[in-house]
């Protein structure tokens, strides 16, 4: 596994530490990877969106050209 050094705000590191505390991630560490992944997944999901509209809108300019 890779390290990096990464600076937050204080509020966020409270926040990681609350949900350690009350046994929700195991260390900061696993919570702050949880959270990358999450924003990389909505990242990745955002990407296909724009994806799927593009080819949307594609095919109904193309739908409406065939059409008439």
């Amino acid at each position: 596994m890779s390290k990096t050094y990464v600076e937050t705000s204080t509020e966020l590191l409270e926040g990681i530490d609350e949900m350690v505390r009350e046994g929700y991630y195991a260390s900061r560490t696993e919570g702050i990877n949880d959270a990358i992944r999450l924003l990389l997944k909505q990242y990745k999901l955002s990407k296909l969106h724009e994806k799927d509209s593009g080819l949307m809108d594609k095919s109904a300019v193309g739908g409406e050209n065939s059409g008439g």
